[in-house]
Order: structure tokens, then sequence, then C-alpha cells
């Protein structure tokens, strides 16, 4: 899916925030951007406006075509083809973990689907694909039980698989490594990038996971300060300040 903004402003206006200001942005179908910056940035504001749950006071968004601020149509069309992977996972408590990764693709259940769920089984027609998932990411052993028993990197893992398993045309992903470990982290993020996915964006404030991306866009204090097939020397003190680019 191709994305596209436009003089996007976000204020936030009884906190007297500003949290994105004039943004212009244009992404392709088929491209992978890490989206980098400090906390506050404007990071998982952007990416919210993209799925329309954040709304501007200014410019304009569209995303494969659709504008998630439109008719109700459109905002489900997107949403149905949009994957996400939150920095808390948000998964159900007290289902498998192997229920919680297939919840990502009840937009596409049928009849049959819904059965095989109400039973406690996986949807045939994503078994598979859901083991080979699990398999790559080491949690084939942790499907059968409930997400409360799973350690942190454990549930994020499950999230992932989640977002990955129904293919969405276009992977939104918020700090996605932030509760892994630097190995489990380079593997997430492969398989983020080799996963079927269309368009890929990942919000990060991590210099290692960034450049493992062929374009990175940084904001700073809501705008774009950089953007680029690779950081320079001084980008990252430009966009972390000296302290940040120094730790």
């Amino acid at each position: 899916m191709r994305l596209q903004l436009a003089n996007v402003t976000v204020d936030f206006g009884t906190l007297g925030i500003r949290a994105l200001a004039g943004v212009d942005l244009k992404i392709d179908e088929g491209e992978q951007v890490a989206l980098l910056g400090p906390s506050g940035s404007g990071k998982t504001t952007l990416l919210r406006t993209l799925v329309g749950a954040v709304r501007p006071c200014g410019g304009q968004i569209r995303v494969g075509g659709l504008n998630p601020f439109g008719s109700s149509g459109e905002l489900c069309r997107l949403r149905r083809a949009t994957g996400i992977v939150r920095q808390r996972d948000d998964l159900i408590l007290g289902l498998s973990g192997r229920m919680n990764a297939v919840m990502g693709t009840v937009p596409t259940w049928g009849l049959a689907d819904w059965f095989a769920v109400l039973r406690g089984e996986v949807p045939a027609r994503y078994t598979d694909r859901l083991h080979r998932l699990c398999r790559r990411h080491g949690i084939e052993a942790c499907l059968p039980a409930r997400v409360e028993q799973l350690s942190g990197g454990q549930r994020q893992r499950v999230a992932l698989v989640r977002a990955l398993l129904p293919r969405p045309k276009l992977l939104l992903a918020d700090e996605p490594t932030s509760g892994l470990d630097p190995p489990a982290a380079a593997t997430a993020v492969e398989a983020l990038r080799t996963g079927d996915a269309a368009t890929l964006v990942l919000a990060t404030h991590d210099l290692r996971i960034a450049e493992r991306f062929p374009r990175v866009v940084a904001l700073r204090h809501g705008r774009v300060v950089f953007d680029g097939p690779g950081l320079g020397s001084g980008d990252a003190e430009r966009i972390f300040g000296a302290a940040g680019a120094a730790s």
C-alpha cells in the first residue's frame, strides 16, 4: 500500500502539545522504512493517524488510496489490509498463544473458520503458516500455554506472529523489539522484513534496528529531520541530541 501524508499536523490541544508539525511523507508500495526518533518525537502518533486512530487537525492522509477519516467503509477496508504490532502486546488473557496468534485473521473468517475456533482449533488454511512463523520465532512450544504464563519476550513474539499471519498489505510496527534481547530482536526484524507484507513501517528509537532498513525517516519534535537510505556521521546527533547520540 502506498502512503501519502501532506502537511499533516496533530495537536493535543488540552495538553498544549504539538505531536506532528506539518509532516510531508511518501512511502511507495513495497518499501520498508524505519521510522526513527527519540521518545516523544511523534512516531506513535504518526502510525496511529495512518489507521484512523488519531485525527489530524490539518493536512491530508491517503493509505492505499483510502482516507482513514473518510467513510466507515474506507476505514474498514484499510484496517482489514493492515497488520499492527504495538509496543505493548495487547494479547487476550485467558487464551492460548495459539488462539491469540490466529486472532489476527478474524476479518477473513468464514463460517467454517468460526466453527473451528469455537472448537479451539486453528482454521485449517492458517495451520501450516502459523507453525512456520512460530518455528522461526522459537515459540512453537509456547502455543498451547495461556499468554499470562509466557514471558514478556514470548508474548511479544506471539504478537509479531499474529500481525504476520494474514499476510497484510501494510504492516505497522511500533517499537516491536522493546521486550526482546538483541538476538531475538534481530530475528524479529528479519521476520517482519520477510513477512509477506507489501509495505512495512517500523518505529524505533534504536539506531541498530534502523540501520537494517533501506530507508530511514527520522522525526524530532514532530518534524521530519532526516529521510534517506542511511544515517551519516552527524545525523544521529541531530535526531537525538548530543547526549542521545553519544549513548
